[in-house]
């Protein structure tokens, strides 16, 4: 829409010699216009801006509003009182004169920094006349922009007998040098072939931008007050450039935002602005695989940036935006940010619930990194409170199943089954609300065969095999694209479930280059499902009618923890060598078949991990034997791993804690990836007082604390009878009670576990 034209010096002299327009400038020559807000306000979102301004245009000159900060429903207070010069003639006098005397133009423009170099960018215009504004004298009043998104001013106009400023009135000078200078038009030129870019994609666009940009950061030097933005500018475009895959140098942008920040200290009233840009630069970097230390400083600074955001600011909403776009992240550092978005987020805050789930995200990484329960149930707890102020709309589908898989992970350590059962009704639940041709419904479909295949790999209930059998072929079916309906990944999927494998693959995570695993090859029929399904029950009939294989328990520890002497207890029989100085003498590990309560057993008494510094050759070795036992325990010839049990001697210090916190991550963690039970055994308290287990109740929490978690615990005295302590009627009791402990330990806890067929 044009700029109401100037009028001629012609017809200017005329207007002034006009008897009426003498009459009326000596007391109504200029107009009164408040511009009270803006609603509907189309903020980009490749970019934010500082904020919006409003231009007032007539034959006479041009005005122009503060920069003031959109808020989160996308409106803009602006409150602010311009004084124009615009020849509010009477209504009746009005017809006789020209109408491009009685123009005015107002336009919504966005600008990236508050000072305004150019003009920024248009958003929508609209054209009256004097006469269609003084119909509302004195009233409040809205008048439609024209612009895709419909937004809409609120007014407020009446005569002004003088240029003077009202008590609310800001400055309103005309504008600013930063508009009609030469850098301003430069920055303009810029400007329009950016958006041009952003339309059409179109590279010659964007090298006409960045040219731009260049020439006007050459004319800003370092104490020049638009330098700031002019480095903001040329980032910007070069940033945008590199995510439509044009290759320009994202190195160089990140580099720009820097300069920038440092231009604009934390007084500066762009400040914000630019800790926002340099993060999502950092983030995309990291993202595209170039620098990890990229991912610890965006955190850092998006830390510092909340804190400075205007309470309901567009730019609170972005940054939290932002927040939640960070991959998941166990680091003290992430968890904190996250905590401090979730108490930004008020209830009916837009991104309350998935901030909240972003959090149970970062403590269920954290949780797998060290087995704290108590950051796995802080995770269900936040998950489920995520779900209860979720949308109704289609987002609630991807909460359910965010609440499930931290139910099941808690399951796979805890093995409740409240926690599984749970989890998979909440799966049927998600995948009723993703009907057939929704493009989350592969996930779903693959996330319930998931949590019922858990459930009957402990419990084994042959039906939750069928259902995940057959829920596993439509999901193929769906992948494979028999159905013939597209299937892309919905933006709220974050899980991907592989029947084939033991844990979840996050699709926003998955590295470059790793191929999506697809689900277990599915049957060609349902004739087919039915005929493995009854194969299935004759097997099992069959393996009802002849022996278990015996279990494997492995049992480990430190040299000299008294393993050996364990199982001698348990079988109350001299199987296992054992060493008179507490330095350990099994040097490979070996099996001992027993049978108790007339089940049959293996106890592994495996290599001792030598005391020491960690990386040490002798350390390393032992680590290593270790490790190559278990992964020959672990393959299906073996049989799998049905217990481990964790042998510690009743003696502590600080190094010797952190000894165990490494043997318990490389066992359980790393080798068994926390899918196998495991039980702790603390020997050595033939003396302690009052009783062997008060040794538990004063070191429990030091073990919680690690990150140590147990499914069960027995305290113990495993001395043998050529022990050189003085035989009493207390050392015989408690030897008998430790034999009965550690069997009841084992019969209790061993379940069985299916060999890892993956390689």
């Amino acid at each position: 829409m044009a700029t109401p034209q100037l009028l001629s010096h012609a017809e200017y002299i005329s207007e002034l010699l006009s008897p009426v327009y003498l009459s009326y400038m000596l007391n109504y020559g200029y107009l009164s216009l408040e511009v009270i807000n803006g609603t509907n306000l189309p903020v980009p979102s490749e970019r934010t801006p500082a904020g919006f301004y409003v231009i007032v245009s007539t034959p006479h000159g041009q005005w122009n509003t503060a920069v003031k900060l959109a808020m989160i429903d996308h409106s803009v207070p602006w409150n602010e009182t311009l004084i124009i010069r615009a020849h509010p003639f009477p209504r009746w006098l009005m017809p006789i004169f020209p109408k491009k005397s009685k123009a005015v133009q107002l336009e919504i423009r966005a600008s990236f920094e508050h000072g305004c170099l150019g003009r920024g960018e248009l958003f929508g215009a609209v054209q009256a006349t004097l006469e269609e504004l003084l119909l509302h004298a004195g009233k409040q009043f809205g008048l439609p922009v024209i612009s895709a998104r419909c937004p809409s001013l609120v007014l407020r106009v009446k005569r002004a007998k003088a240029p003077r400023l009202p008590a609310r009135t800001a400055s309103n000078t005309q504008q600013s040098s930063g508009f009609h200078s030469v850098i301003g038009r430069t920055a303009d030129t810029a400007y329009e072939a950016y958006t041009l870019y952003r339309r059409s994609d179109h590279p010659k666009y964007l090298d006409r931008a960045i040219q731009g940009f260049r020439e006007v950061l050459d004319e800003c030097p370092k104490s020049h007050p638009h330098r700031g933005a002019a480095l903001s500018n040329l980032a910007h475009a070069i940033i945008y450039g590199f995510t439509k895959g044009v290759r320009t140098d994202i190195d160089h942008a990140v580099s720009l935002f820097r300069h920038a920040l440092a231009h604009r200290p934390w007084e500066h009233p762009d400040h914000s602005l630019s800790i926002l840009n340099l993060s999502k630069a950092l983030h995309l970097r990291y993202s595209m695989g170039k620098y990890s230390a990229d991912l610890h400083e965006a955190v850092v600074l998006y830390r510092s940036l909340l804190p400075l955001c205007l309470e309901d600011s567009y730019l609170q909403l972005h940054a939290i935006e932002q927040c939640n776009a960070l991959p998941r992240n166990p680091s003290d550092e992430s968890i904190m940010l996250r905590r401090t978005i979730v108490e930004h987020c008020r209830p009916r805050h837009p991104h309350r619930a998935r901030s909240l789930n972003r959090l149970a995200g970062d403590l269920c990484a954290r949780f797998e990194q060290s087995g704290g329960i108590d950051h796995i149930n802080e995770a269900v707890h936040l998950s489920r409170e995520a779900l209860a102020v979720c949308p109704a709309d289609g987002e609630r589908s991807f909460f359910l199943s965010t609440l499930a898989y931290t139910l099941k992970l808690r399951f796979h350590h805890l093995r409740s089954l409240g926690d599984i059962n749970e989890c998979i009704s909440l799966n049927r639940e998600a995948l009723v609300l993703l009907p057939v041709g929704h493009p989350g419904r592969e996930i779903s479909l693959n996330n319930l065969a998931k949590a019922l295949k858990a459930r009957c790999e402990r419990y084994g209930e042959i039906a939750d095999l069928e259902e995940a059998m057959h829920i596993s072929r439509v999901a193929h079916d769906l992948h494979s694209g028999n159905s013939g309906i597209p299937h892309p990944l919905s933006k709220h999927s974050e899980e991907y479930v592989d029947l084939g494998q033991g844990q979840l693959t996050s699709t926003l995570e998955r590295k470059e280059g790793q191929h999506q695993q697809p689900p277990l090859k599915a049957l060609t029929s349902e004739h087919q499902v039915c005929a493995l399904a009854s194969l299935l029950r004759k097997v099992a009939d069959i393996m009802s009618q002849t022996p278990r294989r015996a279990r494997n328990i492995v049992i480990f520890g430190e040299s000299g923890s008294g393993k050996s002497s364990v199982i001698n207890v348990i079988t109350q029989r001299h199987l296992a060598k054992v060493s008179s100085g507490g330095s350990g003498c099994t040097s490979r590990y070996q099996g001992h078949e027993i049978e108790l309560s007339g089940e049959r057993f293996v106890l592994f008494d495996t290599a001792g991990l030598n005391k020491g510094t960690v990386g040490t050759a002798q350390v390393v070795k032992a680590e290593e034997n270790l490790k190559m036992s278990l992964l020959k325990l672990i393959g299906p010839i073996s049989g799998g791993i049905d217990l481990l049990v964790y042998c510690v001697g009743s003696g502590k210090d600080s190094r010797r804690i952190s000894d165990l916190v490494r043997n318990y991550r490389l066992v359980y963690s790393t080798i068994c990836r926390k899918k196998v039970p495991i039980v702790l055994i603390v020997t050595g308290l033939e003396n302690q007082q009052p009783t062997m287990d008060s040794w538990w109740d004063a070191n429990e929490i030091d073990f919680k604390k690690c990150g140590m978690h147990f499914e069960d615990h027995a305290c113990v005295t495993a001395l043998d009878e050529d022990s050189d302590i003085p035989e009493s009627s207390r050392r015989g009791l408690r030897i008998t009670e430790s034999c009965e402990r550690l069997r009841k330990l084992i019969l209790n806890n061993s379940c069985e576990w299916a060999p890892d067929t993956t390689t």
